[in-house]
């Protein structure tokens, strides 16, 4: 099937009306905004609509896409590719502006690091290109990776000389237990994040670490560009927007403690000017700017809790 049209088959396949929150459970939920989905250009520009939790501020769609629309899309992407891509291309980007080789390193050293098990085995949920796996490894991790997304997959193959296990989450199965779980950029992608978080619970050894990485809901791009923002407003793909409060909420419903939470933002160095359009000299002016100052940013806007991402860390808590 053609990638930039297989979004418009799977049209029109709606999931439930959801009534509670899908972190803290609250039934305070009320209509926020609604955003068109355009995950390609021959696809149509109905409306999802965004709903906003009361109690802990996350949001997320009602009505959802359903599964068999969602995997439509994941069979080749959870990154919104529609061609294949090679590792050459993905490091050569990784070069201009570090991006998932430095957080693949930081979420995969803390976790091993917080980590108060003896359990070797990782686990790689969503595994995209594989920079997660590969710093799990690095450590001295024996890894196994879950990802359904065909172009992901074979970059995935090039990265770390195997291939992860081409499914979804929802239907890996396993009698083995982890000493971590790593779920980075996945959580709000899935329709059901409290069933998730419970099967990775079951998946941990008591002292095993979680870690997970989601897009910011209350981040200063949400605020600022409302629908527009794309990192946590994607639709259809993205079918949740946590809140710290939320995530939080939601991870320790399951028999975990949370031992760290970090926001994160980075900005590629000319995200700026070329919103702006702007060319040659005046450009590369804009772009220099931009990576000086960005730390100090980052910093307040994280400090502020209004980074572009969460990271959570919460350990297993061992049985009564």
């Amino acid at each position: 099937m053609n990638a930039m049209t297989y979004t418009a088959k799977a049209a029109d396949i709606y999931g439930d009306v959801l009534h509670e929150c899908v972190a803290c459970r609250a039934k305070k939920i009320g209509y926020w905004r609604k955003k068109s989905f355009h995950y390609t250009h021959s696809a149509s520009h109905k409306a999802f609509h965004i709903y906003r939790c009361g109690n802990c501020g996350t949001a997320f769609l009602n009505r959802p896409p359903a599964l068999q629309w969602l995997q439509t899309i994941y069979q080749y992407s959870g990154q919104a590719l529609t061609q294949t891509v090679t590792l050459k291309e993905v490091l050569t980007k990784e070069i201009e502006f570090p991006n998932c080789t430095v957080d693949a390193e930081r979420i995969s050293q803390l976790a091993s690091r917080l980590s108060r098990t003896s359990n070797g085995y990782a686990l790689d949920v969503g595994s995209g290109f594989g920079f997660c796996t590969q710093a799990l490894r690095r450590l001295g991790y024996r890894t196994l990776s879950i990802n359904p997304g065909q172009y992901e997959n074979k970059v995935f193959k090039k990265l770390n000389g195997y291939e992860p296990l081409a499914m979804t989450f929802e239907d890996y199965q396993t009698n083995g237990k982890f000493g971590v779980v790593v779920m980075s950029q996945v959580l709000e992608h899935l329709l059901e994040p409290d069933q998730a978080i419970k099967k990775v619970s079951g998946l941990l050894s008591p002292g095993g670490v979680f870690a997970c990485a989601v897009p910011n809901y209350s981040s200063f791009l949400v605020k600022l560009l409302g629908t527009k923002d794309n990192a946590c407003l994607w639709v259809p793909e993205h079918v949740n927007y946590f809140t710290e409060s939320g995530l939080r909420a939601l991870v320790e419903r399951h028999d975990f403690h949370i031992v760290k939470v970090q926001q994160i933002t980075r900005i590629p160095f000319n995200a700026v000017s070329k919103r702006l359009g702007l060319e040659g000299r005046t450009a590369v002016i804009v772009d220099g700017l931009v990576k000086n100052l960005q730390r100090p940013f980052a910093g307040l806007m994280n400090l502020l809790g209004l980074g572009i991402y969460i990271n959570l860390y919460a350990v297993k808590q061992q049985s009564a």
